[in-house]
């Protein structure tokens, strides 16, 4: 098995098409939201996140690397520090590399999640920058 620098398997093979399984991957705890990680690329990585009612993510941006949410299931609060939005399935947000965001799951919620880029590693916050 081939991993990537983050450490995790690469699912990608070379010239056939991939069909990934996010029903059969997710999953969820009561202590945090649960990324399982379905493929990771020098360029992107796509996973499925299962979130309990009530999880927050830290503030927290992706320096090197746009991060997008698309919710399957429930509704969460994303936010950018400027705007807040409640979103449920079907919707879909956009958090530009660099742009500091946190997401906080209403009920129980399961999201599909790329981020694009090279440099996908959180930098983490305290609080939100002043504006």
């Amino acid at each position: 098995m081939q991993l990537t620098s983050r450490g995790h398997a690469l699912q990608r093979t070379e010239d056939k098409m991939e069909i990934l399984d996010l029903k059969g991957s997710l999953e969820f705890s009561p202590e945090r939201h649960v990324y399982k990680f379905l493929a990771d690329t020098p360029f992107c990585s796509i996973s499925v996140v299962g979130w309990e009612p009530g999880q927050i993510s830290p503030i927290h941006s992706h320096p090197g690397a746009d991060e997008i949410y698309h919710v399957l299931e429930g509704e969460g609060l994303f936010n950018d520090g400027r705007k807040e939005a409640r979103l449920g399935p079907g919707d879909t947000v956009i958090f530009p590399a660099g742009e500091v965001h946190r997401v906080q799951s209403l009920t129980r919620m399961v999201l599909y999640r790329v981020q694009a880029g090279a440099e996908r590693d959180p930098t983490f916050r305290d609080a939100w920058p002043a504006p």
